[in-house]
């Protein structure tokens, strides 16, 4: 195989306009695409300098129905920085845990899929 990269992850969302502003406002995403397509909407965020976006689905209008929410990680070099940014920003971020490859902590963004912010060990370690 010859792939390189993730290009995007799919996120269901029950409101496209919203999310965009969740993923934007609150998390300091960049909007990478915005436009109509053939199906509707085309709407990708990612954050800034990523090479791997969200591409938020409107699932009610395109008529597919999504398995549920899903669950992503996003890696970060100052979680405590971050974390209070978070908090400025009115979402309810628990505190940092420990875990054997870092710290960690997670939030729900509108939709309930999961938002992990991950600031690995000094060792760089990773769960398998």
């Amino acid at each position: 195989m010859t792939v390189s990269r993730i290009q995007f992850v799919t996120v269901p969302v029950a409101d496209q306009a919203a999310a965009r502003d969740f993923y934007v406002g609150k998390l300091g995403f960049d909007v990478v695409v915005d436009r109509a397509g053939p199906a509707g909407r085309f709407v990708m965020v990612a954050p800034k300098g990523a090479q791997t976006g969200l591409v938020l689905v409107d699932y009610p209008i395109s008529g597919v129905q999504p398995a549920g929410p899903l669950h992503f990680q996003l890696d970060t070099t100052d979680l405590d920085a971050d974390v209070t940014a978070l908090r400025a920003n009115g979402i309810d971020v628990p505190d940092p845990q420990p875990m054997p490859w870092g710290r960690a902590t997670s939030i729900k963004d509108l939709d309930g899929n999961g938002v992990g912010l991950l600031e690995p060990s000094a060792f760089g370690d990773r769960p398998n």
